[in-house]
């Protein structure tokens, strides 16, 4: 049996990042695991682009989906505010922790049949905050 690692930009809109520079909620483009991924591990690094202040955070959800739960013949996700909420990244240098730019890992589980993150800035009407990810499976084949 074969161990592989497999690293995948999560998109955007086919972007390879996002610029939230309003306060609404966006969702990534759809990440679908393999059904040898075994392990996962997502990061996130948000860099606000401007004058960091107190409450530039950046809010992680993820949106989990697990198929075609309504038979309607597409992959159903988690609502936006039903989404499970796996970090908060603070851009703000004086707040503990607070750094910019902030950058985060966690594990996933690889139970589910696919994700996609929803994220968000409270703040980001008056911000520009670059939000990039990956995601890396460990795949046992």
């Amino acid at each position: 049996m074969a161990i592989t690692r497999n690293e995948t930009q999560i998109t955007w809109n086919a972007n390879n990042f996002i610029l939230l520079s309003s306060a609404t909620q966006q969702a990534s483009d759809a990440f679908t695991f393999d059904p040898t991924d075994g392990a996962a591990t997502l990061q996130v690094t948000a860099n606000n682009t401007g004058t960091p202040t107190s409450g530039d955070n950046v809010n992680v959800r993820i949106s989990w989906s697990t198929g075609d739960i309504l038979g309607d013949t597409g992959d159903d996700y988690d609502t936006g505010e039903h989404a499970q909420l796996v970090m908060i990244l603070d851009t703000y240098p004086t707040d503990t922790p607070g750094e910019n730019p902030a950058r985060k890992s966690i594990e996933v589980p690889t139970s589910a049949k696919g994700l996609k993150l929803m994220i968000d800035a409270p703040q980001g009407a008056s911000r520009n905050i670059n939000v990039r990810s990956r995601i890396i499976t460990q795949r046992f084949a």
